[in-house]
C-alpha cells in the first residue's frame, strides 16, 4: 500500500468519525467519564440509547453482566436516565439464567455552566427510588469539571465527592476524579484516566458518524469493560 493511499484512508476515517466531540460513555448510561460522573452536560433535547458490558469487578452481583439505558437531556441543566441491568437468577429454572432485570434511574442537575475561569458544577443521584428490588447503584454526588485548550488539544479535569452509597454499591463514599485528553488531530477520540472511589480506570472513547459512540476501558488492568450508544438531538 502506497503512502498516498494510506494517508487517504486515514483522512477518510477521520472524516467519517466526524467533527463533533463526544462526551465519554459512562457505565451507567449518563454523561460522564468511564465509571465516574462529570459536570459535562449534553445539548438540550439530546437522546442517548445504548448498552454496556459490566465485568464482575465493576458490579455488585459477582458475575459478568450488562445494562441498557435511555438518557434524555430535558433542559440545558437537567438530565434524566432510565436503566435496566440484567440479573442472573434461578427464577423458574434449576440453573441460574439471565431472566430478571434491575430497574434504576439517574438524575443530574447542573448548578453552574463552565466559563472561561469557572468550572461547571453538577449534583446528581443514581438509583434513588426504592421499589420491590434493591438499590444496587444508590449514591448521591457533587462534581466539578474544567477544560483547558492547549493549542487545539483539550485537557479536562474532574473532581467530586460521592456519598449515600449504601452497602450494595461497589463504589464507596469518598473522593473521585479523573483527567481526559482530546487530541487536536482527532477530536472524536478521547483518552481518559480516573479514580472511581475504589479503582483506577483507563480507556478510550470515540464518536463515529456524529451519532454512534464507543467506549472501552480497563479497571486496574484486571478486567475489560465497554459500551456503545446512539445519540441524536430531538429538540433544538
Amino acid at each position: 500500500m502506497g503512502k498516498k493511499t494510506l494517508k487517504g484512508l486515514i483522512g477518510t476515517l477521520l472524516l467519517v468519525m466526524g467533527s463533533l466531540t463526544a462526551h465519554a460513555q459512562y457505565s451507567l448510561g449518563t454523561v460522564g467519564g468511564l465509571n465516574i460522573p462529570t459536570a459535562e452536560m449534553n445539548e438540550t433535547g439530546t437522546l442517548m440509547v445504548g448498552g454496556n458490558f459490566l465485568p464482575d469487578r465493576m458490579n455488585p452481583f459477582g458475575y459478568n453482566t450488562g445494562n441498557y439505558f435511555a438518557n434524555f437531556t430535558l433542559f440545558s441543566f437537567v438530565e434524566l436516565t432510565y436503566r435496566e441491568t440484567l440479573l442472573k437468577t434461578r427464577y423458574m429454572t434449576r440453573k441460574p439464567k439471565f431472566n430478571q432485570q434491575d430497574r434504576s434511574y439517574s438524575i443530574r442537575v447542573r448548578l453552574l455552566k463552565e466559563k472561561k475561569y469557572m468550572p461547571a458544577i453538577v449534583i446528581g443521584t443514581n438509583d434513588p427510588f426504592k421499589d420491590l428490588g434493591k438499590n444496587y447503584f444508590q449514591c448521591i454526588y457533587g462534581v466539578v469539571t474544567k477544560h483547558i485548550d492547549l493549542k487545539g488539544h483539550e485537557l479536562g479535569a474532574t473532581l467530586g465527592y460521592m456519598g449515600w452509597t449504601g452497602d450494595r454499591n461497589v463504589l464507596r463514599n469518598g473522593i473521585f476524579g479523573g483527567i481526559s485528553y482530546r487530541p487536536a488531530f482527532c477530536k472524536p477520540l478521547c483518552v481518559i484516566a480516573e479514580y472511581d472511589t475504589c479503582n483506577f480506570n483507563i480507556g478510550l472513547t470515540a464518536k463515529l458518524w456524529n451519532h454512534v459512540s464507543l467506549c472501552a476501558y480497563t479497571s486496574e488492568f484486571d478486567c475489560i469493560a465497554g459500551g456503545v450508544r446512539f445519540e441524536c438531538t430531538l429538540i433544538h
